[in-house]
């Protein structure tokens, strides 16, 4: 068993995480901890009544090998207590950093799943959901150099789930220093404009690139790419956010037009986005199978 703490624990993405743990055959949450709220956590997060009994407490970091940071406050003392235990695992989700950090790994599975499972990186950043959904889309031509030199053009139709306070620069950076390092020879920039979404969970983006090739090929592509991951799926259906409400998966949607590639993301903000991307990349770490704890229910009917 992976004995865990989480920090944070008042925020919507530990509530998550709890949700998440408790059903995880090789997960044991030993801690926790908030700044702000005392008591059960059932008090604060629903649906946790009966499912454990869980009081918020202090951060004890020696009862535990991997913390789950959900809480800014708290990340000088992740930072200190990594210094001091090399065997000790940080995951950030916190979203208070700046994206480059040394000697962290970027937490996004579909481009670093092989670094997780063979190297041992004690700290590891959780993509914003926003640079999340967009990257998913656009990684298979990052990664076989088609994007070139053209704009990457998002609309982002963003929820609830983080008080829709999302910071347009820093959503930017994260996708094109991500880009770039795919692809050294883009020389294009990002446009995002954000628009207001419909659910409280779903996560929405819109991309446009020029395309580089016709749309079978490029479907092609996309499926060969995420052929043997288990959460991203290229559909010819139009998609929603309510298809992958409550799950881990993120759907991708291809269509072409007048020489643009026009490709729709869509995502659970909470758990793709977030929380169940965090437990996607525990697993790895500690060479778990990719699903444990993650077969979950689609709400959609």
């Amino acid at each position: 068993m992976i004995d865990i703490g989480i920090t944070g624990g008042e925020t919507k993405i530990a509530g998550e995480l709890v949700r998440l743990l408790i059903n995880h055959p090789d997960a044991s949450v030993k801690w926790v901890s908030s700044h702000t709220e005392h008591g059960k956590l059932s008090r604060v997060h629903k649906g946790l009544t009966g499912e454990c009994d869980l009081e918020f407490s202090e951060p004890l970091i020696d009862e535990v090998e991997l913390i789950f940071n959900c809480d800014s406050y708290d990340s000088p003392l992740c930072d200190e207590a990594l210094a001091t235990n090399d065997k000790l695992r940080v995951i950030e989700l916190s979203r208070s950093y700046g994206f480059v950090e040394g000697g962290a790994m970027y937490g996004l599975c579909e481009i670093n799943r092989k670094f997780m499972v063979h190297d041992c990186y004690g700290y590891v950043l959780i993509p914003s959901a926003e640079a999340m959904a967009v990257l998913l889309a656009i990684v298979p031509l990052a990664s076989n150099q088609l994007l070139k030199g053209g704009d990457i053009n998002v609309t982002v139709y963003f929820n609830n789930c983080f008080n829709n306070n999302i910071n347009i620069n820093s959503i930017k950076h994260e996708i094109l220093a991500v880009t770039k390092a795919l692809d050294s020879d883009f020389t294009g920039t990002v446009n995002i404009k954000q628009e207001s979404g419909t659910t409280t969970r779903g996560l929405m983006a819109n991309i446009e690139v020029e395309a580089q090739a016709d749309i079978e090929s490029l479907n092609d592509l996309y499926n060969k790419y995420y052929e043997d991951h288990n959460f991203t799926f290229v559909v010819n259906q139009k998609v929603d956010d309510a298809d992958v409400t409550n799950t881990n998966k993120c759907l991708l949607n291809l269509s072409t037009n007048d020489g643009r590639l026009h490709i729709t993301s869509v995502i659970d903000a909470l758990l793709k986005g977030s929380a169940g991307n965090a437990v996607h990349v525990m697993n790895l770490l500690f060479g778990l199978h990719e699903k444990a704890g993650l077969a979950l229910k689609a709400q959609v009917f």
